[in-house]
């Protein structure tokens, strides 16, 4: 496993980057640029690194922050350390950098962007599967909602492929709530045996959904409900495409086609006509060791003072184009 990939994996266990250091015995500074590098793949948001913090601490340093007008990590750390609460000092400085309205409310809107596309995609995929391409559409979604998505297609200027694409967040919500019978077959099991609950989820996500895309309108998000979208968004994960579920449990393992030409290794292993050992049938490793890095410094190019550079909490700047 690559190093970043370490560092990723551990964030989304719970660790913090303090933390991710200790157990990679790499430098903080190395563990955050790592991050950094999983954010611009795709695989991390900005305000997971903020959340990978206990919440105590982040509602701490909160306190702390409104009380004191500070923004030093040192003073809220040894604030903080007054009331009994211990939060290395990086990990405040990272929170700090990463609990910003412009990282939290952009990563806000992609998740709840994210999640309303799943279900709408996800819906159409089920009653796809159950009536065919041509029923789906008048077996699947109620009629009240499809007169109101042929009303607003029509009206576009610039109408979307289908009416579909204008059902919105409240809608899809009523047609789980009244094809819950046929839709519950394909949810995760444990979002399957709690209607009531998903329900209200949804409710309470196209308010938060509104104060996202108003913000005009004075509504403030709380952390609560950043997590709360942040753990509704992990329980809706699983959703699978119905033909997704069947393909995955009927295909079997992956052969390599007839035409692509065995690599080196396999040419190897065929010219041995001796069985192979337990050893022999694991993967070939391409990489047996990789060199430490916690003893290395930072970019010296990317401090802005000496003394900065040689610190052991110097976050490195990032370089982008």
């Amino acid at each position: 496993m690559l190093k970043r990939d370490q560092a990723c994996s551990l964030l989304k266990q719970g660790n913090s980057p303090s933390e991710i250091a200790r157990i990679m015995r790499i430098r903080t500074s190395d563990v955050l640029y790592d991050l950094w590098s999983k954010i611009g793949e795709g695989e991390l948001r900005r305000s997971d690194i903020a959340f990978s913090l206990k919440r105590e601490c982040r509602r701490a340093i909160e306190e702390v922050v409104a009380m004191k007008k500070t923004s030093s990590p040192a003073q809220i750390v040894r604030e903080l350390e007054k009331r009994g609460i211990k939060c290395d000092r990086f990990d405040v400085r990272v929170y700090l950098d990463f609990r910003r309205a412009p990282v939290v409310l952009g990563d806000m809107y992609e998740i709840v962007r994210t999640i309303e596309v799943r279900l709408h995609r996800f819906l159409k995929a089920v009653f796809i599967h159950e009536s065919g391409e041509e029923d789906w559409w008048r077996d699947g979604v109620p009629d009240n909602i499809r007169a109101e998505c042929a009303a607003l297609r029509e009206k576009d200027p610039d109408p979307a492929p289908e009416p579909y694409n204008y059902t919105h967040l409240i809608a899809l919500r009523e047609i789980l709530d009244r094809k819950w019978a046929l839709v519950s077959r394909y949810l995760p099991a444990d979002i399957a045996q709690n209607k009531k609950e998903l329900l209200e989820r949804l409710l309470q996500l196209n308010r938060i959904r509104n104060n996202v895309m108003h913000p005009v309108r004075g509504g403030l998000l709380t952390e609560e409900e950043f997590e709360f979208v942040y753990n509704l968004d992990a329980d809706l994960g699983p959703l699978a495409l119905p033909e997704e579920k069947s393909l995955a449990q009927e295909r079997p393992v992956q052969e390599r086609p007839a035409h692509e030409e065995p690599a080196e290794t396999d040419r190897s292993a065929l010219n041995q006509k001796s069985p192979a050992s337990p050893a022999a049938s694991q993967p070939a490793e391409l990489v047996t060791r990789l060199s430490p890095t916690h003893e290395s410094a930072p970019p010296q190019e990317f401090a802005t003072t000496p003394q900065e550079a040689g610190s052991e909490d110097f976050i490195p700047s990032i370089k982008v184009g």
